[in-house]
């Protein structure tokens, strides 16, 4: 039987509980100890993922014009009149890279064009001429500019797959890592611009959300004796979502005046580096002086931390194509 470390009163609104209750009779949270633990916030998160209801409402203002609010309530045991974090972050990433996406909807241009399309056109006699070389004299690695012409035109004028254009090539590679790029080079090759725009656009939110757990690290490394892991977390999660927030405004602004979007984000960075700033104030109890100068190494740390992972993540994703 799980054990409970109960309370006399509700720590979401504040109903006087009995030992034998545990489950406050008024919201129904669970009467136990107010240190939220990573399990706990996980099964809240699935068992809640699918429904919609006033929470959101209670977790808007607070969300948007009080900082810190809301990942304190958590910590402190609210946990059933606001949203989940998680839950919270997952309907606003949506959204944002929904309304990415339109931003960056592709042309019909780019729909038709290819990825290596700039190479140089062959006619079926350069191309004979090109094949007729022998294979000591295309050099380069993973493939000559020679036989990446080939390549590129074999894919317009054949609809042959990667196997069946090395096949035709005659392409024998010496080792495994060299014959995997080549095939990947096809692959890629054989996409045009905007499926793979598409592509890598779709894996960028699944990179960010395996790097909230790197930024919870940094905030807990800065703020050592502020609470264990989980509270930095959940910060970390609120943090996330308002600037996911922020950037789903530019973007729709963006849809109606296509100048506005260099603007809209650095006017975006302006308010986030505020927001971050009122938020560690509030969650962590320091001081705005000591809250910019810590917020200046974690910003610094975590963009190349962010820069490093968006690389490793999109060629991990076209490697996986």
């Amino acid at each position: 039987m799980k054990k409970r470390r109960k309370h006399n009163a509700c720590l979401n609104c504040g109903e006087l509980l009995q030992q034998k209750h545990n489950y406050c009779p008024n919201c129904g949270q669970e009467n136990t100890d107010n240190h939220v633990s990573i399990g706990l916030l996980m099964r809240e998160f699935t068992s809640n993922f699918f429904s919609l209801d006033s929470r959101f409402a209670h977790t808007v203002k607070p969300f948007l014009f009080n900082p810190g609010k809301i990942t304190n309530a958590f910590i402190n045991g609210r946990r059933v009149y606001y949203a989940n974090p998680i839950r919270w972050y997952l309907v606003i990433s949506i959204l944002h890279f929904f309304i990415l996406s339109k931003v960056f909807e592709p042309t019909v241009h780019d729909r038709k064009q290819r990825g290596f399309s700039e190479m140089e056109e062959l006619s079926d006699a350069k191309y004979d001429s090109l094949y007729q070389i022998p294979d000591s004299l295309h050099e380069g690695w993973p493939l000559s500019g020679s036989r990446q012409r080939m390549v590129n035109h074999i894919i317009k004028t054949t609809e042959l797959t990667s196997d069946g254009i090395m096949d035709s090539l005659k392409i024998q590679e010496e080792s495994l890592a060299s014959e995997f790029l080549v095939k990947k080079f096809i692959r890629i090759n054989q996409e045009t611009n905007a499926s793979l725009n598409n592509y890598v656009l779709r894996q960028i939110p699944i990179i960010v959300f395996f790097i909230l757990p790197i930024y919870a690290f940094l905030l807990k490394l800065f703020f050592w004796r502020k609470g264990l892991y989980i509270k930095h977390l959940i910060h970390s999660i609120h943090i996330h979502s308002f600037y996911f927030f922020l950037l789903s405004i530019v973007w729709l602004i963006t849809l109606i005046f296509p100048g506005f979007q260099e603007y809209g984000l650095n006017f975006s960075i302006l308010i986030m580096a505020v927001y971050i700033l009122v938020s560690i104030k509030k969650v962590y109890g320091v001081r705005m002086r000591w809250g910019i100068i810590r917020l200046f190494f974690i910003g610094i740390i975590y963009m190349i931390f962010l820069s490093f992972s968006l690389l490793i993540g999109v060629l991990i994703s076209l490697a996986l194509l």
